[in-house]
């Protein structure tokens, strides 16, 4: 998910306009100050703190949630366990509903270049990003607060604590900025690193754009993953909290898109581990788990249970 432009917010360099599955940076200064005019800009801090402590992964999927709320967090393991023996499509570009497009369903949801959400989709729990510690004006889904939290407490203890670059985006923010990059790059390069509407992992409210919170912008490294103290303890312990890198390196023949190492999709802890595990990347994983279409096909079982 592309985002540009930087902005001087007290004494924190903080990022820009986001974008749905892109990385090449623009090719000046000036197109990245026309990205900060055009498209949102926030704040994403995590301050550090020396009274936090990292608190230890759970066997669990889902923390405990307030008692007021309540959400189908957990799919059964039988459910997450189903997999398909079917070929993994090619990467086209076509405007297919998703599967498993509920809100509950979330765990399991696949938006790629084919499948896509309704522009009427939002998720029903959005809530500031600021519940999890970051100074943002970015929501996410209610359901992954507890294991961002917990994350972003873990990432400030090893000495890497985090920012956000981006978090839920509506099918018409996405509209626009995909636009956005067509009119500046052109069609064929905005297609691989940018997601149509509707095609973009943020409408889901799961997917977060991370930068360093004392670096500079994730896209500006050469590699993001390997350069900056924040992209190093994601890509070695994210999985931990439930979060998988969407678009890994040497992968696009499969996630369709170009190497973004800052673009993490919230899955959940079993399935994130289930997908590490795999050696799968995520939409590969999430493919094996769609239904079956054709009456003789079974679909996978999606029962769900509160935790």
């Amino acid at each position: 998910m592309r985002r540009r432009a930087l902005t001087l917010v007290g004494m924190t360099v903080v990022v820009a306009a986001a974008v749905a599955g892109s990385t090449s940076p623009m090719a000046s200064t000036a197109h990245a100050a026309q990205a900060a005019k055009a498209l949102p800009v926030a704040v994403a801090i995590r301050t550090p703190s020396a009274t936090t402590r990292t608190p230890e992964p759970t066997a669990g999927d889902s923390p405990t949630l307030p008692l007021d709320v309540t959400y189908d967090l957990r799919p059964t393991p039988d459910a997450l366990a189903t997999a398909s023996p079917r070929p993994l499509p090619d990467c086209g570009y076509e405007d297919v509903p998703a599967w498993l497009g509920g809100p509950d369903d979330w765990a399991l949801t696949l938006v790629d270049t084919v499948y896509a959400l309704p522009d009427s989709y939002e998720p029903p729990d959005l809530v500031n990003a600021s519940q999890a510690g970051f100074a943002t004006g970015f929501d996410v889904r209610a359901l992954l607060i507890p294991d961002l939290t917990a994350m972003a407490a873990a990432a400030a203890d090893a000495g890497a604590p985090l920012g956000i670059a981006s978090g839920y985006r509506s099918y018409w923010t996405q509209y626009s900025t995909f636009n956005y990059w067509v009119y500046g790059e052109g069609y064929d390069t905005a297609i691989l690193d940018s997601a149509r509407p509707g095609h973009s992992e943020h409408q889901l409210g799961l997917a977060i754009d991370f930068m360093d919170l004392y670096g500079q912008a994730p896209w500006l490294y050469a590699d993001f993953a390997t350069e900056s103290a924040a992209g190093i303890w994601l890509a070695a312990h994210a999985a931990q909290y439930g979060f998988v890198m969407s678009y890994p390196a040497g992968r696009q023949a499969v996630t369709c898109y170009t190497y973004e190492p800052w673009h993490y999709r919230y899955v959940g802890r079993q399935a994130a581990r289930a997908i590490l595990a795999s050696g799968l990347t995520l939409r590969e994983w999430l493919w094996q788990r769609q239904p079956v279409p054709g009456p003789a096909a079974a679909a996978p079982t999606l029962r769900w249970t509160a935790p």
